[in-house]
């Protein structure tokens, strides 16, 4: 089986160097030799196309860097240009923003010493005020030790009295613009060492049209005015007095004695005396 294999092999060995030879004979030389023509043919052919595609994509290689060179130097100079235009405008911004920080440093400076001027001007002003706050605290506590008042109780008094007197400006103005509110009644407060005097001018009145309440520490008056009826066919050509209840509320100073108070009406004043409440003592026998 091995010697018909070696044999097989050295037959065709034989064969293959006839046909090299120009030896071989039959269809089987005369096709491989055609197949070998064209085959060269071909591969001429081949190699002619592939040096031709050759020579064009080098060509084309040549061209494309040619190209590409020409980008790449615009582009260096487009890049140079960028460049000095780019250190051009850093210059000038540099110079813009120091021009700036110059000016800023100016006015900081400015304003510091501004600021300076006007500290050293609110000192003196707190000085004078401090000085004035001073000489009015003063002379407060000189005119509420002449009243017989601490300076806690003249303010809440000058403040109560401040406000009453404003509350009848208003009514009075009203009064004189419409004619048709009843005016407050106009009061004085005395103040004695054993009493406290008030006097309320309460005009075109009876004493029967006015109530009068007393506590510890106020007085409240309530005075009516009733309306007149008109002459029969009779008409208002102009109207200026007021008709109904005005109240009137008196804080006092100090407490009273109610029980001992006393009122008076007379020549349209209401007066009313109340006698100041004095402290109770209590005697307390002391033991062995």
């Amino acid at each position: 089986m091995a010697e018909g294999v070696v044999e097989s092999k050295e037959e065709m060995k034989k064969r293959m160097e006839r046909i090299k030879k120009g030896e071989g004979q039959g269809e089987t030389g005369k096709k491989l030799k055609e197949t070998k023509e064209k085959t060269e043919e071909k591969l001429g052919e081949t190699k002619e196309k592939t040096e031709e595609k050759l020579g064009e994509t080098k060509e084309k290689l040549k061209e494309t860097r040619e190209k590409t060179e020409e980008k790449l130097g615009e582009t260096k100079e487009k890049l140079k240009g960028t460049k000095e235009e780019t250190k051009e405008k850093l210059g000038e911004t540099k110079e813009k923003t120091e021009e700036k920080l110059g000016e800023t440093e100016e006015k900081l400076k400015e304003t510091r010493e501004e600021t300076r001027e006007r500290w050293s001007d609110i000192k003196e002003n707190l000085g004078d005020v401090k000085e004035e706050t001073a000489s009015q605290l003063e002379k407060y506590q000189r005119e509420s030790e002449k009243e017989g008042k601490n300076p806690a109780e003249k303010f809440l008094s000058d403040i109560i009295t401040g406000f009453l007197q404003k509350t009848e400006d208003v009514n009075q103005a009203m009064v004189e613009r419409t004619g048709t509110l009843i005016p407050i009644p106009l009061t004085d407060v005395v103040e004695t060492d054993d009493s406290i005097i008030i006097m309320v001018d309460i005009p075109g009145l009876t004493k029967e049209d006015i109530e009068l309440g007393i506590s510890q520490d106020s007085v409240e008056i309530t005075a009516t005015y009733e309306e007149k009826s008109l002459p029969a066919n009779g008409k208002f050509i102009q109207k200026e007095r007021g008709y109904g209840a005005v109240h009137r509320t008196i804080n006092l100073s100090t407490p009273v004695n109610v029980k001992k108070a006393s009122a008076s009406y007379k020549n349209c004043i209401l007066t009313i005396t109340l006698p100041k409440k004095q402290k109770e003592m209590t005697k307390i026998t002391i033991q062995e």
